[in-house]
């Protein structure tokens, strides 16, 4: 029960005086005119909202006591902060990382600090059955044993080939010559980590690997502060340019030879760009006729 309130008490006693030496009648008039009164002082302190009438709440600079019915609005939570690279690898599916594949193409150094630049391949290339026991997980243990300034393009040995000097190795020796940058200090992975002997086959998959794969690449833009990647060959650049949302066409360079092979630039709303060029593996960029190189410049450069 709610104690009487000072207004309450002061027209009581009123009210009981003028019963006693003035009259019933004149008491009881008197006491309905001090209730009037107190009402109207009672509106006034008051305070109004926002729309015109009668707030509840309490007055400007008062503290609600336990009694009043004040609702508490907690205070909006912070932002999230994205995963770290770690935090994104370690999130992989155990299952994934029994299977054939390889994570990333450059050693540890690139992975830290920030970079404008991220390389993007499709998925690595060979058979999941003949290197079945060439496990993701394998490949992350033998990342960690390799020198933190190390790149696949330059110091890994395929085919037994001297390292550097097989297959798309060179040409992309060639564009980083060009563009006056280290292989060895640009992060480089592909879309998806599992090895498959078709692209087809790669597809079938699509929808599962990239929500598996795709926050680990997510941490990599996002720490490094990466604003441009790179996919090499369309499917890539495809499937990248999907996630992040890179549907506007900013630039484009076509092959001056019969083929005419054409390698494009879109950004995202964001201002990140996604260059998808020829795929090294078919097209010599060492022959200024098929070089993508300018492109990819100038969208470094914008």
């Amino acid at each position: 029960m709610k104690r009487p309130g000072y207004w309450t008490l002061l027209i009581g006693l009123y009210g009981l005086y003028f019963i006693v030496y003035e009259g019933e009648i004149m008491g009881a008039m008197l006491a309905l005119a001090i209730l009037a009164l107190a009402f109207l002082l009672h509106r006034e302190k008051r305070p109004r909202n926002a729309g015109g009438g009668w707030s509840r709440k309490p007055a400007e600079g008062k503290t609600p006591t336990r009694r009043s019915k004040v609702k508490y609005i907690p205070p909006p939570e912070k932002e999230k902060l994205a995963m770290s690279i770690d935090e994104a690898f370690a999130k992989l599916p155990a299952q994934m990382m029994s299977r054939s594949g390889s994570l990333f193409y450059s050693g540890r150094a690139a992975f830290h600090g920030t970079s404008d630049l991220y390389i993007l391949g499709l998925n690595p290339g060979g058979s999941p059955v003949t290197q079945a026991d060439e496990t993701i997980a394998r490949d992350v243990a033998d990342w960690h044993d390799l020198p933190e300034h190390w790149s696949a393009y330059l110091d890994e040995s395929w085919q037994g080939k001297q390292p550097g000097t097989y297959g798309m190795q060179p040409r992309m020796r060639h564009m980083f010559d060009q563009l006056g940058r280290d292989l060895r200090a640009v992060p480089a992975s592909n879309v998806v980590f599992v090895r498959s002997a078709t692209e087809a086959a790669l597809a079938a998959e699509k929808a599962s690997l990239l929500a598996q794969c795709w926050p680990v690449h997510d941490a990599v833009i996002r720490q490094l502060r990466v604003r441009t990647i790179l996919c090499l060959g369309a499917t890539s650049g495809r499937w990248t340019r999907e996630v992040i949302g890179a549907d506007r066409l900013i630039d484009r360079f076509q092959e001056e030879n019969a083929r005419g092979w054409t390698s494009e630039a879109h950004v995202a709303p964001d201002g990140r760009a996604v260059v998808t060029v020829t795929h090294p593996g078919r097209a010599d960029w060492r022959n200024a006729a098929a070089d993508p190189t300018p492109l990819v410049r100038a969208v470094l450069d914008r």
